[in-house]
């Protein structure tokens, strides 16, 4: 039997043994799982009743992140060849371009449509002119001299035994100076004016600074203004003079031909050579070019168009006399240096005053026939 000390435990005691149980044990196990189920209730409790409590709470209880540690840098291992990236080529549309140079149009630049027009004629007025000497070739005068009288309007053909073997009326439309690049009208030119076409509108009446296929442009089409079926050019001593011929005929109306006189040619060329030597506007060596080559001329007209005429001594004498004041004009050298020749890139003002009274004594001379 139990005594009344042993059977009476206390109940504190019961719990406290319970409460003391090892853990891992059945009982400790048990324990832990009634905790939830008995404070339920009050963490439901305290959960309604204190929310903010409970945020902060957590909140405090939310460990801070560490910071990083900063990384050291290590150059990474070289590449083999095979492995390194290939340089990609940027899309077209950002790859710069060659900027191209502006295309600046002159107010003297036709348009489009007006070039080949232009190049239609010119392309037109080539085949003309290839048919002008298929038809000489097929009478057999397309070797034969030219001759030309703008009084009569009339443009020959001569053979060898002097008869005219081919005829056509002639105008003049345009006069061409190789020296200056100006190209001068008919109707503007004092020598052409009443042998030359009407006054164009549409063309003016001068221009300068033009080329030799420029001046075949202009004369072109001032030949189809004028209803010119042919274009001949008839080259002189400082000029070239285009023609507009038309009525072509193998049977002349007039066996033979008669020049007219030369005395406009000479006073032409006398004049436009005093010109420009009185103007100063040509070096030396052109004025000394300008005096041999109108010398010629006159010597060759003397020898062609006028030969076995009265005007072949006439000629002949003018002709040497402007070859010998060309060579009055010294060139550059030491020739020149020697002999004490002011051989400077301009005429000398003396010089310019000997050969302009010179060439005013041989026009002169020429005007008692004008």
């Amino acid at each position: 039997m139990m005594s009344k000390g042993q059977s009476k435990s206390k109940p504190g005691a019961a719990k406290k043994s319970v409460s003391r149980a090892r853990p891992g044990t059945a009982e400790a196990r048990a324990a832990k799982a009634k905790s939830p189920a008995s404070n339920g209730g009050k963490a439901r409790k305290t959960s309604k009743t204190a929310p903010s409590a409970t945020k902060a709470a957590a909140a405090k209880a939310k460990p801070k992140p560490k910071p990083k540690a900063a990384a050291r840098s290590v150059p990474p291992p070289p590449r083999r060849p095979s492995e390194r990236p290939q340089s990609v080529a940027p899309p077209a549309s950002i790859v710069p371009r060659t900027p191209l140079p502006p295309r600046i149009q002159m107010p003297s630049d036709p348009p489009p449509a007006a070039r080949a027009a232009e190049e239609a004629l010119v392309v037109k007025w080539a085949r003309r002119g290839a048919r002008l000497l298929r038809m000489l070739s097929a009478h057999g005068a397309r070797d034969h001299e030219f001759r030309v009288d703008l009084k009569e309007g009339r443009f020959v053909w001569i053979s060898p035994d002097g008869r005219v073997s081919a005829e056509a009326r002639a105008e003049a439309l345009c006069s061409y100076a190789q020296a200056t690049s100006a190209l001068t009208m008919a109707w503007a030119d004092p020598l052409l004016k009443t042998t030359g076409v009407p006054r164009i509108d549409v063309m003016p009446s001068e221009q300068d600074a033009l080329d030799e296929e420029q001046a075949w442009r202009v004369a072109m089409r001032a030949a189809e203004a004028s209803g010119a079926e042919y274009l001949y050019r008839v080259a002189a001593p400082n000029a070239w003079y285009f023609l507009g011929l038309r009525d072509l005929s193998f049977q002349p109306a007039r066996a033979s031909f008669t020049p007219g006189t030369p005395v406009g040619l000479v006073l032409r060329g006398i004049d436009e050579t005093r010109q420009a030597i009185l103007s100063g506007a040509e070096p030396a060596d052109v004025v000394r070019d300008r005096l041999s080559r109108t010398g010629g001329a006159f010597l060759h007209e003397a020898d062609y168009a006028y030969r076995g005429t009265d005007w072949v001594s006439r000629l002949s004498r003018a002709g040497k006399r402007m070859l010998q004041l060309s060579e009055q004009v010294p060139r550059a050298g030491f020739d020149a240096v020697a002999q004490g020749a002011a051989a400077g890139e301009w005429l000398g003002p003396e010089l310019a005053t000997q050969l302009e009274s010179a060439l005013t004594m041989l026009e002169e001379e020429w005007l008692l026939f004008a």
